[in-house]
């Protein structure tokens, strides 16, 4: 629970910046390790704790760029936002919520109206690392 203090405060979590790992991160496993975890936080943050990278930069031609991969962004998402981000469809899917008042309550494969992706044009200087670069 937020108190009045808390440097997080109103802080809206930057969806836009981690909007390619946050899809990728719902196809993991771990997505739906951390769900079956809660509501004990506590094993749910251990279990996060345990995939969490260590972060990296990457010159990309004359510009430095942060590597955010899917843990990564659920650990950002959490902090900002809270675990109730992570729900669970009535199918069974694991989903992340990154609706403002988090209100969705169905995966993308049961949505009505299908999920709907904000237009981004700028350079965050974000990577969303290839998952061929864990495997080597």
């Amino acid at each position: 629970m937020r108190t009045d203090d808390d440097p997080w405060r109103g802080i809206v979590p930057p969806f836009r910046m981690l909007d390619p790992s946050l899809a990728g991160a719902a196809r993991l496993p771990l997505l739906d390790e951390l769900i079956a975890a809660l509501p004990d936080e506590r094993r749910a943050a251990g279990r996060l704790n345990s995939a969490l990278p260590v972060l990296r930069l990457r010159l990309t031609g004359d510009r430095w760029r942060l590597v955010v991969d899917e843990p990564f962004a659920l650990a950002l998402l959490v902090v900002a936002g809270g675990w109730q981000r992570l729900k669970r469809c009535p199918c069974g899917a694991p989903f992340v919520d990154r609706t403002a008042a988090t209100t969705r309550r169905h995966c993308a494969a049961h949505l009505r109206h299908g999920v709907r992706r904000p237009a981004f044009g700028g350079d965050l200087g974000i990577v969303v690392p290839d998952l061929s670069e864990k495997s080597g």
